[in-house]
């Protein structure tokens, strides 16, 4: 009996340790000394971006708007140069801008080839996927390319080749042309934010 006496206390003590380990280890995280950098691969996930990219930054993408007008309407984004700026617009919008009925017209698998910025023209170069729109579809995707484009302060229009090769694109009024795009030839398409202008008072 002594012996089984000697033998039950530690193991009990053992028990009582490692239970209140448990309960210390369940309470929660333990808080940080210091800040921590959250890595980009997590600040997606808190975000709840996809791969439209996050939606912050001092540049500017244009999207299709939700509507039935399906006005273009410009959303934020982080880009270091031109190449990354149409390449995010590329990419479309992303989780957050798709919920509230934000779209892209311009194909998923859109890739830019090349970029070359002469005299305020930006011409790209992409991939064959541009050309298998037509209509409407194709002026509202061209749009989006020519007004993100035009956010950058030292272009004014967009020469559009096809792996090199020139090619003849449509303006809003669907006719066709080799000149380099501008925002001119794609009016009424962009939703503006500007207040409509008060009425002129009748004379009394």
């Amino acid at each position: 009996m002594t012996i089984a006496r000697r033998m039950t206390w530690p193991c009990r003590l053992g028990v009582l340790l490692v239970s209140a380990a448990l309960l210390a280890s369940g309470c929660g995280v333990q808080p940080d000394s210091s800040p921590r950098e959250v890595p980009d691969d997590d600040k997606a996930q808190l975000t709840g971006a996809s791969s439209g990219g996050v939606a912050s930054g001092a540049d500017r993408i244009y999207l299709v708007g939700p509507g039935e007008e399906r006005l273009l309407r410009s959303v934020s984004r982080d880009a270091g140069s031109p190449d990354d700026l149409i390449s995010i617009l590329f990419r479309g919008p992303n989780e957050a801008e798709s919920a509230a009925q934000y779209a892209s017209v311009i194909p998923s698998t859109l890739s830019l080839l090349s970029t070359r910025l002469q005299t305020s023209v930006l011409t790209l170069d992409v991939t064959q996927e541009l050309t298998e729109l037509s209509g409407s579809g194709l002026v509202q995707a061209l749009a989006q390319i020519v007004y993100t484009a035009n956010e950058l302060d030292t272009v004014s229009a967009v020469q559009l080749t096809v792996e090199g090769q020139q090619q003849a694109w449509p303006r809003g009024d669907l006719e066709f042309t080799l000149e380099p795009l501008t925002i001119y030839d794609y009016p009424g398409m962009v939703r503006t934010a500007q207040p409509a202008y008060p009425s002129v008072p009748s004379g009394g």
